[in-house]
């Protein structure tokens, strides 16, 4: 189900990706597992999850194996964790404000979230779609676990678009779920390609393109 809708004007300001992920991590703050999972998002990120030892996440957590294999069953157990919470995080802070599209006057604060992950250090992208184009049939868990929520993410951009459709008189002149799933495919795609070139051109003329054709589709001339 799509995220409960959220007005603009009871969010004073979208989370930024950019500061969420170089926020310093204080272990006072929050319990040794979700410490972990923290670390784990990370490092995950930054080096993908066959680059990384789990030991590496633990040294960073300051957690022993015991106590890391109490927590977690095992790896894969902990990389489901890390990706549910990576799109807990991103759902909560971030898309609830960006599920409403009233008009194209908002469409760059909407897809403003991806230029973020598109300008990170290291032009890293999505920490979810890192994670899931790293996957093998080995990986059913996790793979189904990534599955589900990219699928949140695609109903949280077609509340957007079907907000957009409505507001705008537009209704019958797209679907707005399957542009998300589009969309989402386009927008995995351009951050993929910014992450390998080094480089926010991608996402940025995705930003343009997408623009341009939802201006085309909303004011189509009624019949």
């Amino acid at each position: 189900m799509p995220s409960p809708r959220v007005q603009p004007e009871t969010v004073k300001k979208a989370v930024s990706v950019t500061e969420a992920w170089s926020e310093t991590l204080d272990p006072s703050r929050c319990n040794k597992r979700t410490l972990l999972i923290l670390h784990g998002i990370r490092v995950f990120h930054k080096k993908g999850v066959n680059g990384t030892g789990i030991a590496e996440v633990m040294e960073l957590a300051r957690v022993g194996k015991g106590q890391f294999y109490h927590y977690f069953g095992s790896k894969d157990q902990f990389i489901c964790e890390v990706v549910r919470y990576t799109m807990d995080y991103f759902l909560q802070r971030i898309a609830p404000y960006t599920t409403s599209l009233p008009s194209l006057n908002d469409f760059d604060q909407w897809f403003q979230p991806y230029v973020e992950f598109s300008q990170l250090p290291g032009f890293l992208g999505c920490p979810v779609g890192a994670i899931a184009s790293e996957l093998s049939p080995s990986n059913p868990s996790v793979r189904t676990t990534a599955a589900l929520c990219l699928q949140r993410w695609v109903m949280a951009l077609a509340e957007g678009l079907s907000v957009l459709q409505q507001e705008n008189g537009a209704v019958g002149r797209f679907q707005p779920l399957e542009m998300a799933e589009e969309l989402a495919c386009d927008i995995q795609g351009a951050l993929l390609m910014g992450r390998a070139m080094q480089s926010s051109r991608y996402i940025l003329l995705l930003r343009e393109r997408t623009r341009n054709r939802l201006a085309q589709l909303i004011q189509f001339p009624q019949n």
